[in-house]
């Protein structure tokens, strides 16, 4: 059995429930080897959702001052946002903080000076869908994926979260078919730039433990497009609660070897190392 690892956790510090302090003791319970923290990083708006500007040192310092003696291994992360012209994982500023790592991810488009969510209030999501691309799901679906693409030749992180977090509120809404070409195109173009850029990709399990997919982000024949372009992968399961944190983690992992994946990324001894899934 490969070990138990996660790099993508939400705390009471930004939108999740439980303490730093919870999520590492959950973690030596089940067993981890490592576990990563990563946090939303702040956004140069008021929100409900991320770090407050204000707290960004003390969530650094806070796990700094954890990872000392720490079993398991822990790692000091964050989740930073790209809205263009805005911010984002490619700005100097991040530097200062020397994480083990970042998670680069897109949760909304910007239109008219306002940043609207993809996978917050249903309010923001339907205005982008009705107001700005007139019911065309798939042109805003690929809007994100330019997003996603642009983020990447920007680089400056290490993980691409959630690839298609685009599909989240598809179960109940409807507004996306994901085999239509203009989609399929859009998501290659996003996977041929990952390919070329040294980013890792992850397996996510955390629309699947919310409820708000039916499957894991990414959808399984991006997953195989992926293992195509030998893109490496990190299985998470973006926890936002202690007791998610090994969510979905033997699925994913057979998952990735069904997509053709034999080995995944894991942060260990203060290196990204492939480790071999097992099995066959």
């Amino acid at each position: 059995m490969i070990p138990l690892t996660n790099y993508h956790t939400h705390n009471s510090l930004c939108d999740g429930t439980g303490e730093l302090e919870e999520y590492l003791a959950a973690a030596r319970r089940k067993g981890f080897a490592a576990l990563g923290f990563t946090s939303h990083a702040p956004l140069p708006f008021i929100n409900d959702w991320t770090l407050a500007e204000a707290d960004l040192d003390t969530y650094c310092s806070r796990v700094r001052e954890l990872q000392k003696n720490s079993d398991p291994e822990l790692y000091l992360g964050l989740e930073i946002d790209y809205i263009p012209d805005r911010m984002g994982p490619a700005e100097e500023r991040w530097k200062q903080y020397r994480f083990d790592y970042t998670i680069g991810s897109v949760h909304m488009i910007p239109v008219d000076g306002k940043a609207w969510s993809i996978d917050g209030p249903d309010d923001e999501f339907l205005h982008l869908y009705r107001n700005v691309y007139h019911r065309d799901g798939t042109a805003m679906a690929v809007e994100y994926y330019r997003l996603l693409e642009e983020m990447i030749h920007k680089g400056g992180f290490t993980i691409l979260g959630h690839l298609d977090l685009i599909k989240k509120k598809n179960l109940k809404m409807h507004f996306l078919d994901e085999e239509a070409p203009r989609y399929t195109n859009a998501v290659l173009r996003v996977l041929d730039s990952l390919a070329d850029s040294g980013i890792f990709m992850e397996i996510n399990s955390g629309g699947l433990f919310r409820g708000a997919t039916e499957g894991v982000y990414p959808s399984f024949s991006i997953l195989q497009e992926a293992r195509r372009r030998g893109i490496p992968l990190v299985i998470n399961s973006d926890a936002h609660t202690p007791e998610a944190l090994d969510f979905h983690f033997n699925e994913a992992c057979d998952l990735a070897r069904k997509a053709g994946y034999r080995r995944t990324m894991m942060l260990l001894d203060g290196d990204w190392r492939e480790i071999p899934l097992g099995g066959t």
